[in-house]
């Protein structure tokens, strides 16, 4: 298939006019083609010949199989191994280099005419891309700059979703997951906001506590799963369902980071 937007049949080929730089084959330089003795032969007699030898290296190093000598088409990749393996072979034969380049047809039109080629390098696409990886690179940076270096998420147990005790308190539990995105090891105070004084936290396999609130040890880059038992004091009626909110702050730094939740009772 070939890409034809805008089309001209030039010594057979079909030229693509115009648009950015592709890998072209430049036919002002390789035809006519032939073999090498014979563009030799019709050199000497003073006949146009190209310096294109039909060695076929072009078509035999493409990965999809596309001769590029006939033309822009839709398979070709722009990988360039076509433009190594002719600038080898122009090297071999005594030929300059850049018998297939990164060029535009219209600069061939204008070397055939005896005209400069243009290349236009900053074109209005070439600046609406630069602005895309400038502000894509832009909210990357910012977030990488602003991003949290502590989390936290909390499960409430579902089965059962509260137990009323002996003495008149109810018990939840959560499951709470601490984030730590630093390089050390950071301690995490936990408190419960949201319920009335007295209220007891306690964290399974937590030992450290400072002014009843367990102290949480997170190790470098990674999470840490703990059990928690909220318990209500005695002597307290508790609603339904209480808003609560589980806060963690990191005890050198100060960093805060909150969960919202529920504190269910009968």
């Amino acid at each position: 298939m070939r890409i034809a937007s805008a089309t001209r049949n030039i010594n057979g080929l079909d030229v693509v006019q115009g648009g950015p730089l592709n890998v072209t084959y430049r036919w002002d330089r390789g035809e006519p083609r032939g073999s090498l003795k014979q563009n030799k032969a019709l050199e000497l007699k003073g006949l146009p010949a190209g310096d294109c030898i039909d060695c076929h290296q072009c078509f035999q190093v493409c990965p999809t199989g596309v001769d590029i000598r006939k033309g822009a088409q839709l398979d070709c990749i722009q990988c360039g191994l076509c433009i190594d393996a002719c600038d080898n072979i122009m090297t071999k034969v005594g030929k300059p280099t850049g018998l297939i380049a990164y060029d535009t047809d219209e600069n061939i039109e204008r070397r055939v005419e005896g005209k400069e080629p243009i290349y236009q390098i900053v074109r209005a696409r070439t600046i609406i891309y630069a602005g895309v990886i400038v502000l894509v690179g832009a909210i990357m940076l910012t977030a990488l700059l602003t991003r949290d270096f502590a989390d936290i998420s909390v499960l409430h147990d579902r089965n059962p979703v509260f137990v009323e005790q002996s003495d008149g308190t109810v018990r939840n539990g959560y499951t709470i997951r601490l984030s730590n995105k630093r390089q050390h090891a950071r301690n995490f105070v936990l408190h419960v906001e949201g319920m009335p004084p007295r209220t007891k936290v306690e964290a399974i396999g937590v030992e450290a506590v400072f002014a009843d609130r367990p102290i949480i040890e997170v190790g470098p880059d990674t999470t840490r799963e703990v059990r928690i038992l909220v318990t209500s004091p005695p002597d307290v009626k508790m609603e339904k369902s209480t808003p609560v909110t589980f806060r963690i702050t990191e005890s050198v730094m100060g960093e805060v980071v909150t969960e919202d939740d529920f504190f269910k009772a009968p």
